[in-house]
């Protein structure tokens, strides 16, 4: 009767340390999800636009993260392009221009809305190295309402090819004519 009640003792006294550590690991849970809960309500709307623009260009070789962005008159943003080199050891050659599409006159918008690169901009990138690049954009007080179109071309100097039947990889101040590597758009949205 006595080897019983020990037993009983005994399996009461597991049952409430294995009661005892499920709840503080349930505890600990829940701790760890409000954690997390504050640590996102702290990130501002930027930092979690970076961490979307990663995301969004982990499959491509030249991308712009965010391709649009609403800016009032005054305000500076920089557009994030990432470019990642699967050739063999290259110069890229990056131009920002007015896009032939946008309403408002291309002298107009080079007038009230700054850009940077506004001329060739050289980087060397290896083999699989990737590169940051920012796109620096400035609207002007004068601005007018309306959505700003900006290509950019990413291009290469490939000597077997040396062709770009587009012209976009053409450089009017020295004559040379590249290969187009990739060609992207941002847009600026002036209310």
């Amino acid at each position: 009767m006595n080897r019983k009640g020990i037993e009983l003792s005994m399996n009461f006294l597991v049952i409430i340390i294995l009661s005892l550590v499920v709840f503080g690991f349930g505890v600990k849970f829940i701790y760890d999800i409000g954690a997390q809960a504050t640590k996102l309500e702290s990130m501002t709307a930027q930092q979690l636009d970076e961490r979307i623009e990663s995301l969004l260009c982990e499959s491509e070789k030249v991308c712009l993260g965010v391709d649009t962005k609403t800016m009032k008159r005054g305000d500076v943003a920089i557009f994030g392009m990432k470019i990642i080199n699967i050739l063999d050891s290259q110069q890229f050659y990056i131009n920002v221009t007015p896009s032939p599409g946008n309403v408002i006159p291309t002298d107009d918008i080079r007038n009230t809305i700054f850009y940077k690169p506004d001329d060739w901009r050289l980087i060397n990138l290896n083999r699989n190295e990737e590169r940051n690049i920012g796109i620096g954009v400035e609207v002007q007080k004068t601005a007018v309402s309306g959505t700003y179109i900006f290509d950019v071309v990413v291009c290469y100097d490939d000597e077997i090819f040396g062709n770009d039947p587009t012209g976009r990889c053409q450089d009017t101040s020295t004559g040379l004519n590249f290969d187009v590597y990739s060609f992207k758009k941002f847009y600026v949205e002036v209310p």
